[in-house]
């Protein structure tokens, strides 16, 4: 699978997207290594670089988190991304049945992965704090 051409189908063309996603064949670890665990990096790393290195200025007065405060917090938040990606798509498999789905818990964590695409993209605006709201 090429990333970028998926984020580019997913982010431009979703009608023809989709389909072809429903019908492809993959694993939750290769679904995580070669896509979720990538686009979960880019907020992480934007983050960290925008809060403890840029920082944020106003009327002349600069805050920037500490090193070792960001270097957690993008741990913490690369680690909580992954988390709640597996966690939401759970909630999705249990609540397919009540929309006219049918429970296939890779359908699901598909879902959940491909849909949270532009949300996980656009973290590259946490590079300017500013921008990240």
């Amino acid at each position: 699978m090429d990333i970028v051409a998926r984020v580019k189908e997913i982010l431009l063309t979703p009608k023809t997207a989709w389909p072809v996603i429903e019908t492809e064949e993959t694993s939750t670890a290769t679904l995580y290594t070669q896509y979720i665990m990538i686009l979960a990096a880019i907020q992480a790393v934007a983050g960290f670089i925008g809060m403890s290195l840029f920082g944020v200025s106003a009327f002349g007065v600069s805050v920037r988190v500490p090193l070792m405060t960001g270097l957690v917090q993008m741990v913490l938040g690369y680690g909580l991304t992954l988390a709640m990606v597996y966690v939401v798509s759970m909630i999705a498999d249990a609540l397919a049945p009540s929309f006219g789905g049918q429970k296939n818990p890779m359908n699901a964590l598909k879902l959940v992965a491909y849909s949270s695409t532009a949300a996980m993209v656009g973290g590259i605006f946490t590079l300017l704090p500013a921008l990240s709201p």
